[in-house]
């Protein structure tokens, strides 16, 4: 089972994989070997943090009201401005 705690560092995780991914994808391009795999990377933990605390077969009492990812992580990107040609 876990935890509040184990939730918000799960959150966390996905949250540095995100930006590194981001990173990589402005330094090699999107679809660079790199980034690619820094993706799935990111895929793999948000599937496992849906499964373990937002699906109906989650082993955690503690359901919440499934949020869109984008939500989860509203202001995380404000700061970056991105160039276009």
């Amino acid at each position: 089972m876990y935890s509040c705690q184990d939730q918000r560092l799960f959150l966390a995780k996905i949250q540095k994989k995100r930006e590194e991914m981001m990173v990589l994808g402005e330094k090699y391009g999107l679809c660079a070997d790199q980034t690619v795999t820094c993706s799935r990377e990111l895929d793999k933990l948000l599937n496992d943090y849906y499964y373990n605390f937002q699906s109906e077969t989650s082993p955690t009492s503690f359901h919440q009201m499934r949020k869109p990812p984008f939500a989860l992580f509203a202001n995380a990107y404000s700061s970056r401005k991105i160039q276009t040609s």
